[in-house]
């Protein structure tokens, strides 16, 4: 998943190419600018047309329809059609579209897994995780622990992204080595006390 002020679509990059979900990139602009509308159109029908023929492939495995499971919806094959869909969307919104899409192409940047259920936005090529849904997906309390404080210690590792705390991957596992640290020695004290305690009754 990427993200674009609180846009958030799937994206897939393999064999030298990088397919798009183009229903979750449009959900933002309303049921006016859905991909059945934007097909609809002459200019894509002819400009999917043309690429068919150059591509020597079906104007169906260009723009597919998944039904089911995750991430379903419309989706294109090939980050041109998500470059002339985004322009439709919006002229603003297309520009960090088409930047996305050729650093992903050249490997600038690169698409990452969740980190505990919670997926990554993307920003200049690197991903960046909700400070607050990885303290709850590693059950911390939502207001765990000073911003503040770690901002300041570990400023490399903090990012503010459409107005939220972003932190990197490895500042996500430095919270669950902690994490699993403290419930650990958690553990451990309890087992102690379990032993203490039948010995003393015994």
């Amino acid at each position: 998943m990427v993200e674009f002020d609180h846009n958030k679509f799937a994206v897939e990059h393999s064999s030298g190419n990088v397919s798009v979900n183009l229903t979750q990139m449009a959900k933002p602009f309303g049921s006016s600018r859905r991909p059945e509308s934007w097909l609809k159109t002459q200019e894509s029908k002819d400009y999917i047309k043309v690429m068919s023929d150059a591509k020597k492939r079906a104007t169906t495995d260009l723009v597919r329809v998944k039904k089911g499971g995750q991430n379903q919806g419309t989706w294109c094959t090939d980050y041109r059609i998500a470059m002339r869909f985004a322009q439709w969307l919006s002229p603003e919104f297309s520009i960090a579209v088409d930047e996305l899409l050729v650093n992903l192409l050249r490997g600038d940047a690169v698409l990452s897994k969740p980190f505990n259920g919670i997926e990554p936005a993307i920003n200049q090529g690197k991903p960046w995780y909700n400070y607050l849904d990885v303290l709850e997906s590693l059950g911390y309390s939502r207001n765990s622990g000073s911003v503040a404080v770690r901002k300041r210690l570990f400023p490399q590792h903090f990012a503010k992204l459409f107005g939220r705390n972003f932190i990197t991957f490895e500042f996500c596992g430095f919270l669950k080595q902690r994490k699993d640290a403290y419930q650990l020695t958690i553990d451990f004290i309890e087992s102690n006390k379990a032993v203490i305690g039948g010995q003393s009754n015994g």
